[in-house]
Order: C-alpha cells, then sequence, then structure tokens
C-alpha cells in the first residue's frame, strides 16, 4: 500500500511538472520576451549603482565576505557586481554559458538549482537577486535556501515584477523596441483577462507586497521594503511625480517592481 501511495505521488508530481512546462510555453509562445544576451549593459550599470546604495545602507563588508548572485543569467550582473565590490562572488544559474563566462578565480560561476544549492550554511555576507523569483517553480524552497546559506546577519536583496503593476517593462535591462513593449503589456493584459497572468504559467508577474512579506516573514529575521527608495534612487528627475505617487498611496500600481532587504 506505501509503495502504491508514492508511486501515486510521483505521478501526480510529474503530471503536474509537465502542465507547468505547457503552461508556460503557452504564456511565452503568444509574445516572447527578449533573450538574456540581448542586455543593455548600461542600464544594468546604472542599476546595479543604484541598488548598491540601498545596499550599503544596510551591508559593511570586510575582506573575507563572499557574495552570491542568484540567479546569474547572463553572467553579466555578477561581473558588475564583483568589480564593485571587489570580493569573492558566486554566480550560480540552472543554464550558464561557460563558452561566454570569464575565467577569474574570485568570480566562480556554477550551474546550480536554487532549490537546491550546494553551498554550506552560512556561507555569503550578501545575495543579490534581482528579477530571478518570479522564474522559479517553488519561490518559498529558494527563499529558504537563500537564508539556509546566508551568515547570521546576512543581507538578501531581492528584486521581482509588482503583480499589481499597470504597466512595466519601462526600465528593462533587455534592448526592447516601444512595440515591444507595448506587445508585452498587452500580453499581460490579455492574460490577466484569462486569469493566467500568474508565475506558474509563464507570465512575468511577480509577487504584490503583501503576497511577499508573508512568505519571507517566516523565513527570514527581518523584511524591510526598499522599493520607494529604489525608485527615487533610480529615477531622479522624476523625484516629484514619484513622491505624489508615494503620497497619495498609489506607488503599489504605478511602480512595476518590488524591491526588498531582507535580513537573517
Amino acid at each position: 500500500m506505501k509503495k502504491l501511495l508514492t508511486l501515486l505521488l510521483m505521478n501526480l508530481k510529474e503530471l503536474k511538472n509537465k502542465n507547468n512546462s505547457r503552461m508556460r510555453k503557452e504564456y511565452n509562445t503568444l509574445i516572447g520576451y527578449s533573450p538574456l544576451e540581448n542586455v543593455d549593459i548600461k542600464k544594468m550599470q546604472w542599476t546595479i549603482s543604484n541598488s548598491k546604495k540601498i545596499i550599503d545602507a544596510y551591508y559593511h563588508s570586510n575582506k573575507n565576505d563572499i557574495i552570491l548572485v542568484a540567479g546569474a543569467g547572463s553572467g553579466h550582473e555578477a561581473i558588475i557586481l564583483k568589480k564593485q565590490y571587489n570580493l569573492k562572488t558566486f554566480a550560480i544559474d540552472i543554464n550558464l554559458d561557460s563558452n561566454k563566462l570569464p575565467n577569474d578565480k574570485n568570480l566562480i560561476f556554477q550551474n546550480q538549482d536554487l532549490v537546491d544549492l550546494s553551498f554550506r550554511n552560512g556561507v555569503f555576507s550578501l545575495i543579490y537577486c534581482n528579477h530571478v523569483l518570479e522564474h522559479v517553480q517553488n519561490h518559498i524552497l529558494v527563499l529558504k535556501e537563500l537564508n539556509r546559506v546566508l551568515k547570521n546577519n546576512g543581507i538578501l536583496y531581492i528584486g521581482f515584477p509588482n503583480r499589481n503593476r499597470l504597466i512595466a517593462y519601462i526600465g528593462s535591462h533587455n534592448k526592447i523596441s516601444f512595440v515591444e513593449m507595448i506587445k508585452f503589456n498587452l500580453n499581460d493584459y490579455l492574460q490577466r483577462i484569462k486569469g493566467k497572468f500568474k508565475n506558474n504559467y509563464g507570465a512575468h508577474a511577480g509577487f504584490t507586497e503583501k503576497e511577499f512579506f508573508y512568505d519571507a516573514s517566516n523565513i527570514f529575521r527581518i523584511i524591510k521594503p526598499i522599493r520607494n527608495k529604489y525608485m527615487l534612487l533610480k529615477y531622479k528627475k522624476y523625484k516629484m511625480i514619484i513622491n505624489f505617487f508615494i503620497k497619495i498611496k498609489l506607488e503599489e500600481f504605478f511602480f512595476p517592481s518590488n524591491y526588498y532587504i531582507c535580513i537573517k
């Protein structure tokens, strides 16, 4: 009986994974998103520079610290962060192209799954995880793994799309045209109408502030929303407009992404 139940559970899990894969494929084939290689490096440097200003208010590095870039994508973020902090850096992703990555003993790229990291407990002082969480199958397991490999009082900087946003893709690192941006947003609205604007369908939906806080509060000791600070730093010339949205409490709908500092 026990073997039968185990077999049944395995079959159900396999069916669920196949269904999720089919749903993601269905969503992404409607419009499709720019490939990882199509990165605007200047935009990425600008974003990371602003992110670092926020991170450094919570994180004070020393020469023995190790950084983890969780979800390294094309590898560019890890290269920029390594230069900015000048610390040993691990960069992991489930699909890394080693032929396109630099050879640096203090910048180590590894193919790893975020739900099952090979690192021992308490290795990293800082984890950088930007626009990755919306792509994983089980974000709770990922958050638990990131917490596990953090040192006590270690910092997780994490960002992801805001599921309540009215418009997105404006500040994307990928080189997309205005027409593509319109198509992506129209696609998102179409999926909202269909009830498929969810990560498990392959949508770049992300999480609302409340959704993430609820999940992360059971894992991390301290959780600080930094979305407003991030927006004010990144878009200084629109400071009056941004402050206006904050004042009338409409930032949840007008700001396309959510950002947090999580402390173990």
